[in-house]
């Protein structure tokens, strides 16, 4: 099965040599923090972080055809306890209807000190990918 990544020039590309997401098989796979298009964090807002993680994986489904309604799983990580409720406010107002499945997890960090959320989601583009 033949894999494409793809760029977005709407979304934050930092240094590293990965794609923003990658299409196979009619599925996409996603993952951002809550960098905004310059590469800033919301320092200590975790509401901010989870809207511009939510806001970035929108951005780079609907370049390819497909929208938030197309997620089907999604993995939350989350540096702190304190930050679990505020995260969970952002993300069902985003997917308040037939969400995706999820998993979460409260982690020691990520990869930056500043970043407080990271999803991974995972589309489903069908005939629309690629």
């Amino acid at each position: 099965m033949p894999k494409q990544g793809v760029i977005s020039n709407q979304v934050f590309k930092g240094s590293r040599p990965f794609p923003h997401a990658t299409i196979a098989g009619g599925f996409m796979f996603v993952c951002f923090t809550g960098r905004d298009r310059e590469g800033r964090f919301a320092i200590g807002d975790v509401r901010a972080q989870t809207q511009q993680c939510i806001d970035n994986i929108r951005t780079v489904i609907e370049e390819a055809g497909g929208s938030l309604k197309d997620v089907v799983k999604c993995t939350v990580y989350v540096t702190d306890r304190a930050n679990w409720e505020p995260m969970n406010e952002v993300y069902f107002a985003n997917f308040a209807e037939d969400g995706p499945h999820r998993v979460s997890c409260i982690v020691t960090g990520l990869g930056s000190p500043d970043c407080l959320v990271e999803i991974d989601a995972t589309a489903y583009l069908g005939d629309k990918a690629g």
